[in-house]
């Protein structure tokens, strides 16, 4: 039985056997997060590693129908527009119609690109890529190469 002077019920022996009856602490709570957010520090570096590199090797695979298909665009936007002029990436990508994929590589941080209309020399490099891991692959292209046909075969 209960009694009322005691203060505690009888299956309870003491206060901190009530409270332990509860659940669990903050503190184990705040451990257990600390804990994991130490094992993430330590495996977030390696999956971006890991992301890096299967990138790189993506853009190395994908490199010759990228330029293709961007070689392909400029040559015809050119042929259609004989007193064709870029000023900008966004506005190559744009006349030149180019698929999603050649469009990214153009907009990339690593591309390097320089104005250039049908009045320049086919000669003056206007377009480079870096591209695959680590940037290594280097595709250079002149107003030449983005606007003239190639000779047939």
């Amino acid at each position: 039985m209960f009694r009322p002077e005691s203060g505690f019920p009888p299956r309870f022996k003491s206060l901190a056997g009530f409270r332990t009856a509860a659940g669990f602490s903050l503190i184990e709570l705040l451990c257990v997060c600390v804990i994991i957010s130490i094992l993430m520090s330590l495996l977030l570096p390696t999956l971006f590693r890991a992301y890096n590199r299967v990138k790189g090797v993506s853009e190395d695979w994908d490199a010759k129908p990228v330029i293709e298909m961007l070689l392909r665009g400029s040559r015809s936007y050119c042929a259609a527009n004989p007193h064709y002029y870029f000023v900008s990436r966004s506005d190559f990508a744009d006349k030149c119609r180019l698929a999603p994929k050649p469009r990214d590589w153009l907009q990339a941080a690593a591309t390097e690109f320089v104005p250039f209309g049908y009045l320049d020399s086919t000669n003056k490099i206007v377009l480079t890529f870096h591209v695959g891991q680590n940037h290594k692959s280097y595709y250079a292209f002149n107003v030449g190469d983005l606007s003239l046909r190639p000779p047939p075969r």
